[in-house]
């Protein structure tokens, strides 16, 4: 029995960033027994005019006369998804495959679930193997895109992409998943390029708009991207993602039509969780300016709940990870050598520990460019633990850390663009110490720290893209992966005495020059009054911090937990527990 694809529609808008495509599912046969294909229909019709649960519904009663089914496996894990239930979806498209055997609608079914679950490893496989079926299919060749956007792996993307735009299969949502890519692999006019190209819909063409917004926000034009976050939601007033930019550039007065307009979209029925999310992001940053600090707390809240319960997040694996790490890296590993045309520079910490402004001070010293952070260590460092475990090794070899400085080095250099000194600020590089340092000799890491409460606060109130950093949306999370982190840099900092500088936020934004310095004479670099300026900088700047570092580096004189100290006692009482 064949699976024959046909496509459902979308019912809420949300940025093709932060959704896989829709799923496809099965055709009814003719006559199948029990359940005929009448019956079938009905219920499919049911599901194409939106009635999703309703279809589920007749679904289930069909399953129990035929159970597998092929269009009833499918329509119940199409329905389950459509109603934000990922999890429980996977099992019918797991079971369809094994009916009916490989087909690209099967394996394109289970990868697009796989990737709502944020598991994007074995989406990107089952993704593959779809397009290997169907190597013409759009839909699936861009949630495999969406899927290696979401790992990190932004040239595999630019070039899976190319493809198409050669045999000029181009549309509206390629061109704003390669721009993406181009953007975060910093190709900044590339990437203003193809969003500009978007023309074909008012829903691409809406978050082409945002993204041009968040890249002019990156390049420290507050007002521009103003100007295309509203455009975005002239074309799409459903744009979740596009209130949420447009809310961290506006400052909120009681009142103000936007504030209005978010809290009317928030009650609109078939928002989709993520959706939902983004706009009680948004809508904490509003009540947040305007004063009303327990509604915003309230926003903020059910925004991170809503992104914990998305992404899944477990302490416990980290923990499991973290003490592998310390027993596979209990000494140092052997070192690699091999001739490179720069030298790079590891910041590392806990995200919002002030990584970025490190990164800008750095910049202000002649021949250093800053890469921003790369997914690239994360990657390589996932496929030499697994190599590790298959072949039952309980420390890496010398040719593996070999291997690894050759990849991570031709994968970093396009990034230098030139310069000798590349510096990779991916925050979550602190588990990779280890390895990084043995792959790279020459390397010097910085840790950056800030108090724990203002790192957690400060992770608490930002929504990532993506799921890297699920540890941020449960405040009890956080705080234990702050232990953690710290836990793991000391075992490092015991291990390579001298190659680690450890800055202090707080310490940095109170003395300046002192610290600024040290940790450029750390570096090797050559010092330069810039260094005390990254507000000067005119390289954009592609994470959360984007604004405040295009001020002079300033110190805080309460910090902004302060209106929430109720709310976060719990908080305060674990780090009381853990001074450490």
């Amino acid at each position: 029995m064949q699976h024959q694809a046909f496509y459902f529609a979308q019912p809420a808008k949300q940025s093709a960033a932060t959704k896989a495509n829709t799923p496809i599912a099965a055709t009814a046969p003719a006559q199948t027994g029990p359940v005929t294909q009448d019956q079938v229909n009905t219920a499919l019709a049911l599901f194409q005019s939106g009635q999703i649960a309703q279809a589920l519904t007749q679904a289930q009663i069909l399953a129990r006369h035929a159970p597998d089914l092929l269009p009833v496996l499918d329509l119940q894990g199409a329905a389950l998804r459509k109603l934000d239930k990922p999890l429980q979806a996977l099992p019918f498209f797991e079971r369809s495959l094994e009916v009916a055997g490989p087909s690209a609608p099967a394996h394109f079914n289970i990868g697009a679930t796989l990737f709502d679950l944020c598991r994007y490893d074995g989406a990107a496989s089952h993704l593959k193997q779809a397009i290997t079926l169907a190597p013409q299919n759009q839909t699936m060749i861009q949630t495999l895109a969406l899927c290696f956007k979401e790992m990190g792996r932004y040239h595999d993307t630019v070039e899976l992409l190319a493809q198409g735009l050669e045999s000029g299969q181009t549309s509206g949502a390629t061109l704003n998943i390669l721009g993406l890519a181009l953007y975060h692999l910093n190709c900044l006019e590339e990437a203003k390029s193809c969003f500009c190209a978007v023309t074909d819909s008012p829903s691409t063409m809406a978050e082409a708009q945002s993204h041009l917004g968040t890249l002019a926000k990156a390049q420290g034009n507050s007002q521009q991207a103003q100007a295309h976050y509203l455009n975005a939601l002239k074309l799409d007033p459903m744009l979740a993602t596009a209130h949420r930019n447009l809310s961290a550039v506006t400052r909120y007065e009681a009142g103000h039509p936007h504030l209005e307009a978010m809290q009317i979209l928030l009650k609109q029925p078939g928002l989709s969780k993520a959706n939902q999310a983004e706009l009680n992001f948004a809508l904490f940053k509003a009540f947040q300016d305007i004063r009303e600090f327990e509604v915003a707390f309230e926003h903020l809240k059910t925004g991170n709940l809503l992104k914990h319960q998305g992404i899944g997040y477990s302490v416990q694996t980290d923990e499991a990870l973290f003490a592998h790490l310390r027993q596979v890296f209990d000494r140092p590993a052997p070192e690699a050598h091999s001739e490179l045309p720069f030298r790079p520079i590891f910041i590392v910490g806990l995200p919002r520990s002030g990584t970025t402004l490190t990164e800008q001070i750095l910049c202000g010293c002649e021949g250093v460019t800053g890469a921003g952070e790369l997914q690239y260590a994360s990657t390589a460092m996932a496929q030499l633990l697994q190599q590790m475990q298959q072949a039952g090794q309980t420390a890496p070899i010398a040719e593996q850390i070999q291997a690894l400085r050759s990849e991570l080095a031709e994968r970093m250099l396009p990034h230098s663009k030139g310069a000798p000194v590349l510096i990779d600020k991916m925050p979550l590089n602190l588990r990779w110490v280890g390895a990084l340092l043995a792959a790279f000799p020459e390397a010097r890491v910085i840790h950056t720290t800030r108090p724990p409460q203002d790192n957690c606060w400060s992770l608490y109130k930002v929504c990532f893209q993506g799921s890297g950093n699920g540890f941020a949306y449960d405040l009890q999370s956080a705080a234990r992966f702050q232990i953690l982190a710290d836990d793991l840099m000391q075992h490092w900092q015991a291990l390579f005495p001298g190659r680690i500088h450890h800055l202090d936020h707080s310490l940095l934004t109170a003395e300046p020059e002192a610290h600024a310095r040290a940790l450029v004479d750390f570096c090797g670099l050559q010092w330069s009054e810039d260094c005390l300026h990254p507000e000067r900088q005119t390289q954009a700047i592609l994470t959360a911090s984007a604004q405040q570092v295009r001020r002079p580096i300033y110190q805080q004189k309460t910090s902004d937990w302060a209106p929430y100290q109720a709310q976060l006692a719990s908080l305060s009482a674990l780090f009381d527990n853990n001074p450490g």
